[in-house]
C-alpha cells in the first residue's frame, strides 16, 4: 500500500472508522486462532519434549547397562583365571577399546568377601566436573580381574547438544553431567532410575534429562510457527485488500470534502473529479458540481444585485449602476456582447454605454435605428429590451440575442431591467428632490440654498489660480424687494400675490436670465440675481434693464397693479469673497435702498448707516438668543374695574441681549416676523406662559383665574398652528375660557374670511379670542359682527388722552357702547391714574391695564406683589 493512500485513508474520518472496523473482523478470528493454535501447539511440544526426554532417559540407561554387561563379558572371554600371577594384564585391542587399565588381584586383594557377582566400583574424578572413575571387578575362575573402563567408552552415549543428562547415586558425591546447561524455568526435566542389582553388585542410580529451551524449535512441533505465520500472512493479506477497497470508498468522499470545503470558503470554481467506474459516486460528484456552479452563479448574481441596490440607496448615478451590471453580464457565457442604451429627453441623439475589457466603461452617442431593430452601422443585427421610460429619458438593454424565455438567462435579465428601472425612477426622484431643494416651487427659480451653492462654486472657481488670472471672474449679488408688497397681499389675497411673484420671475428670465449666473427667489419677496460684473461697468446697464422691466405695473385681472423694487449691490472680491459676505451686504445695501426713500438702487458701502447695520445683526441674533435662554416672559397684571383686584395676567415676551440689554419689543418682533421666526418664538412664549399658569391655579393664594397672550398674525395664518395649540392644552390641562389670545384687527381685516375661519377654530378648542388696539387700525364696523371674538381692548392711546383730547373719552364711551350691544367683554389698557380708573369704571368697562396696577414682572415678582396684597388685606 502506498503512502499516500495510506495517508489518505488515516486522514479521512470514514476511513479511519472503515479501516478501524476491518481490523477488528480480520483481526480478532484470526488473533484467536493463532492464540488457540498457540496453546495447543506449546502443550503438544511440551508433551512431546517430555516423552522424548523419558525415552532418552530410558535409551541412556540401557545402553549404559549394556555397556557394562559387555565390558564384563569381555573380561570373561579372556584368559584371566586364577592360574595366571596377579598383576597388570596387557592389553591388546578389544579391551584397550573398553578399559584404561586391566590387572588380575590376588585373592587378599579381592576384599574379605568374594560374590559371584561382578562388583560395580566408582571413584570420583580428579577434577571437578569431570567424569568418575567406573570399575569392574569380576571373579572369573577363582580368580578376581579389575579393569576400569574408558571414560570415552562408558560415556559416550551420555554426551548431548540439546540436553542436560545428570548422573547420582549413592556411589557418588556429587552429581556427575554432560550436555548443554540450562536455566529456563519452564525446561522439560525426565528422570529415571538405573537398577544395576539383577547384573552387578552396584545401588541404584538415578539418571536426570533436562530439556534446553530452544528444543522445541528440532523437535516435530512446527505447527504453532506455521499457524502464526498463516495467520500473520492472512493479517497483512485482509488489511492490504481492505486498504484496496478503502482506498476507493474515501478517495471520492475526500474529494466531495475538500469540495465541500471550497464551497464553504467561498470557491465555486472548484470541480469534484471521481475516477473509475460509474457509480453512485460519480453520480454525486456530477450534481455537486451542477449544485456548485448553479449556487455560483446565484452567488455571483445576488452580489452584483445587492451592489446595485447598494448604490440605488446611494443614489449613485445611473451610468455607475449600469456598469455593475454590465460587467457581470458581459464576463457570464450565454449573453454574448451586451450593452446600455439611454437617451435624455434634451439631446438629439441617444448615448451608448459598452464594457471594455480593461473594465472601463465607454460611452459614446449614436445613432439607433429602433423601428428596424439595428446598430448604426446596420452591419449586425441587435436586440433591444426596454428598460424604462421616464419623463426626462429612456434606456434600453442592447443584445446580441434575446434569452430563451422561463430560462436562467431571462430571469437574471428581468432582475436587472427591474433594477435599472428603480435607478432611472430614483435618479429622476432624486433630480426632482434636487430642484426642490434648490428651487422654489412658485417660481420656479433657485431658492436660498441652490443661490448659496451657486455663489459657492462662483466664489470657488474665483478663487482658484485659473480663475484669479481673469477678469471676467467678478460678478454681482443683485438683491432686490419689491415695495409695497405687503399691502397688496394683504389687500387682495395671497392668490394675487403669488400672481405677481410669478409675473416678477417672468420679466428677470426674460430680461437678465441669459446672462445671470443664478437666479432665485430667496423668499416672500425677495429676489436676488448673479450677473458678471465687467472693470467698465457695462453691467450696470443690465441691471437698470431688469430693474425697469420688474417696474412695470403688473396685470392681474381685473386689477392692473403698480410694482417697485428696492435693489441692493454687492460686488465680488470688492464687497466679499464668500456667499455669506455678499448675499449679506446686498440684503444690508438693499435695505439702505428702502431708507432712501424705496424704488432705489444702491451698492454696498462699508459706511452704511449703524442701524441698518445693527438691525441686519440683530436679526441674525434673533435665532441664536432662543437657544441661549435671551428670551423670557414677562406678566403684567389686570384688575377688575369694580373691586380693582387682580383677575388675570397678560403675558409678554422680553430679550435681554448679552451685548445690548433689553432690546424694546416693538424692534424684535417685526424681526421675528420678516424671517417667519415667530411662529417658533410664539409657541415657546405659550408654552411658557401656560405652564405658569398651570402651577399658579393649584395655588389658592394666587389671584389668576385667567391668562392673555398676544397672536401674531403670522401665526394666525400657520396652518399647523391650531394642532401645536392643541398639544399644549392638553399638556397643561387648560379648561375653557382660561386662556384668550389677542390678535389686531388689522391682520383680521386683510383677509376676513380666512380670518373668520381660523378664529372659529381657535374658540372651537376653548380658547377665548380679544381684538387688541381696537379704533386705531381699520375699524370697519361690518366685519365686527361677522369676527368670532370675545374681548374688545380699548387701544392706550385713548385712555392716556383722557382730559386731554376731547373725542378720545366719546371714542371710548363708543367702543364700550359697541361692545355692549355685541355682548362683548371690554379691557382698557394704559391707565396710569386713578382719575382714569375712576372714568373707565364708570364706563362700564370690565378690566383694567396698565401701571397703576403694575409693570410687566416675572412670576417671582408678583409671587412678592400677591403677598404685600395679603398683609394689606390682614391689617
Amino acid at each position: 500500500m502506498r503512502l499516500s493512500a495510506a495517508q489518505a485513508i488515516l486522514y479521512s474520518r470514514v476511513g479511519r472508522q472503515l479501516l478501524g472496523t476491518f481490523f477488528v473482523l480480520v483481526a480478532v478470528p484470526v488473533g484467536a486462532m493463532s492464540f488457540l493454535a498457540y496453546h495447543l501447539t506449546e502443550y503438544v511440544v511440551r508433551h512431546s519434549a517430555a516423552q522424548l526426554s523419558s525415552e532418552l532417559a530410558k535409551a541412556l540407561s540401557i545402553s549404559l547397562i549394556d555397556r557394562l554387561r559387555a565390558a564384563e563379558r569381555l573380561l570373561q572371554v579372556y584368559d584371566l583365571s586364577a592360574l595366571h600371577e596377579p598383576g597388570s594384564v596387557v592389553l591388546d585391542p578389544a579391551l584397550q577399546a573398553m578399559f584404561v587399565s586391566v590387572e588380575r588381584l590376588a585373592q587378599t586383594e579381592a576384599g574379605p568377601k568374594s560374590s559371584e557377582a561382578t562388583v560395580l566400583l566408582v571413584t570420583d574424578a580428579v577434577q571437578s566436573g569431570g567424569a568418575p572413575s567406573v570399575e569392574l571387578l569380576a571373579h572369573i575362575q577363582g580368580a578376581s580381574v579389575r579393569g576400569r573402563l574408558s571414560a570415552d567408552y562408558l560415556w559416550d552415549n551420555a554426551q548431548s547438544g540439546t540436553h542436560r543428562i545428570c548422573f547420582a547415586g549413592p556411589q557418588l558425591s556429587a552429581s556427575f553431567c554432560q550436555g548443554v546447561e540450562h536455566t529456563a524455568h519452564y525446561s522439560v526435566q525426565s528422570q529415571r532410575e538405573i537398577f544395576f542389582r539383577p547384573y552387578f553388585d552396584a545401588p541404584t542410580w538415578t539418571i536426570t534429562i533436562t530439556g534446553q529451551e530452544d528444543v522445541r524449535r528440532y523437535l516435530p512441533i512446527g505447527l504453532a510457527a506455521l499457524v502464526a505465520n498463516v495467520a500473520g500472512i492472512v493479517f497483512l493479506l485482509a488489511l492490504a485488500s481492505s486498504s484496496v477497497l478503502l482506498r476507493r470508498l474515501t478517495q471520492p468522499l475526500d474529494a466531495l470534502t475538500s469540495g465541500t470545503k471550497a464551497v464553504l470558503a467561498g470557491d465555486f470554481t472548484r470541480r469534484v473529479q471521481v475516477t473509475g467506474r460509474h457509480n453512485e459516486f460519480t453520480d454525486l460528484a456530477e450534481s455537486f458540481n451542477a449544485m456548485t456552479e448553479e449556487v455560483g452563479r446565484d452567488l455571483r448574481l445576488f452580489r452584483v444585485l445587492a451592489e446595485m441596490d447598494k448604490a440605488i440607496i446611494d443614489q449613485r448615478p445611473f451610468v455607475e449602476i449600469s456598469k455593475l451590471m454590465l460587467g457581470h453580464m458581459n464576463l457570464q457565457l450565454g449573453y454574448g456582447t451586451v450593452g446600455v442604451v439611454q437617451w435624455s429627453s434634451d439631446a438629439p441623439y441617444p448615448s451608448l454605454l459598452s464594457y471594455e475589457l480593461d473594465g472601463s466603461l465607454h460611452q459614446h452617442e449614436t445613432r439607433i435605428d429602433f423601428e428596424g431593430n439595428h446598430s448604426a452601422s446596420g452591419s449586425e443585427p441587435w436586440q433591444y429590451l426596454l428598460i424604462e421610460q421616464t419623463a426626462r429619458q429612456r434606456a434600453w438593454i442592447r443584445l446580441e440575442q434575446l434569452p430563451e424565455p422561463n430560462g436562467r438567462a431571462h430571469r437574471e435579465l428581468t432582475a436587472f431591467r427591474q433594477r435599472l428601472a428603480v435607478a432611472l425612477h430614483a435618479e429622476l426622484h432624486e433630480q426632482q428632490m434636487l430642484e426642490r431643494a434648490t428651487h422654489d416651487s412658485l417660481t420656479g427659480l433657485l431658492n436660498r440654498f441652490g443661490l448659496t451653492e451657486a455663489i459657492g462654486h462662483l466664489t470657488h472657481d474665483a478663487n482658484s489660480d485659473e480663475g484669479a488670472r481673469h477678469p471676467s471672474s467678478r460678478f454681482a449679488v443683485v438683491y432686490m424687494d419689491l415695495d409695497g408688497f405687503k399691502e397688496i397681499n394683504d389687500a387682495y389675497g395671497h392668490s394675487v400675490g403669488d400672481s405677481v411673484l410669478r409675473e416678477v420671475a417672468v420679466r428677470l428670465r426674460n430680461s437678465i436670465g441669459h446672462q445671470a449666473s443664478a437666479l432665485a427667489r430667496v423668499g416672500g419677496d425677495e429676489f436676488v440675481f448673479v450677473v458678471p460684473a465687467d472693470t467698465g461697468g457695462a453691467f450696470r446697464a443690465d441691471i437698470e434693464f431688469a430693474i425697469e422691466s420688474v417696474r412695470q405695473p403688473c396685470n392681474v385681472p381685473p386689477r392692473l397693479l403698480p410694482v417697485a423694487a428696492s435693489i441692493g449691490i454687492a460686488l465680488f472680491p470688492d464687497h466679499g469673497t464668500s456667499h455669506d459676505e455678499l448675499l449679506r451686504h446686498a440684503d444690508l445695501a438693499m435695505y439702505a435702498a428702502k431708507g432712501a426713500g424705496r424704488n432705489e438702487l444702491k451698492e454696498f458701502d462699508p459706511a452704511l448707516s449703524a442701524e441698518l447695520a445693527d438691525r441686519l445683526a440683530l436679526r441674525l441674533d434673533l435665532h441664536q438668543a432662543l437657544k441661549t435662554d435671551q428670551m423670557f416672559v414677562v406678566f403684567q397684571p389686570r384688575v377688575g374695574a369694580q373691586n380693582r383686584q387682580i383677575v388675570s395676567v397678560e403675558a409678554l415676551l422680553r430679550w435681554r441681549h448679552p451685548d445690548r440689554g433689553l432690546i424694546p419689543p416693538d424692534i424684535f418682533i417685526a424681526l421675528a416676523e420678516e424671517s417667519g421666526f415667530i411662529i417658533e418664538l410664539g409657541l415657546c412664549v405659550l408654552h411658557e406662559a401656560l405652564q405658569q399658569f398651570a402651577i399658579w391655579r393649584l395655588d389658592p393664594l394666587v389671584p389668576i383665574r385667567h391668562l392673555s397672550v398676544n397672536l401674531s398674525p403670522v401665526q394666525l395664518a400657520d396652518p399647523t398652528f391650531p394642532a401645536s395649540l392643541q398639544s399644549l392644552l392638553q399638556e397643561f390641562g387648560i379648561r375653557p375660557g382660561e386662556l384668550e389670545l389677542e390678535v389686531t384687527e388689522g391682520s383680521l381685516i386683510q383677509d376676513i374670511d380666512a380670518a373668520v375661519t381660523r378664529l372659529t377654530a381657535l374658540r372651537a378648542r376653548g380658547v377665548a379670542v380679544a381684538l387688541d388696539d381696537f379704533g386705531v387700525g381699520y375699524s370697519a364696523m361690518r366685519y365686527l359682527s361677522r369676527l368670532p371674538f370675545d374681548t374688545l381692548k380699548i387701544d392706550k392711546s385713548f385712555v392716556l388722552a383722557f382730559g386731554v383730547e376731547r373725542p378720545a373719552l366719546a371714542i371710548a364711551t363708543a367702543i364700550v357702547a359697541l361692545a355692549k350691544a355685541l355682548d362683548k367683554r371690554v379691557v382698557a389698557e394704559g391707565v396710569e391714574t386713578s382719575a382714569q380708573a375712576d372714568t373707565l369704571q364708570g364706563l362700564e368697562v370690565h378690566e383694567l391695564q396698565g401701571y397703576l396696577y403694575g409693570k410687566p414682572q416675572t412670576a417671582a415678582e408678583l409671587a412678592r406683589l400677591w403677598a404685600n396684597e395679603e398683609g394689606t388685606d390682614a391689617r
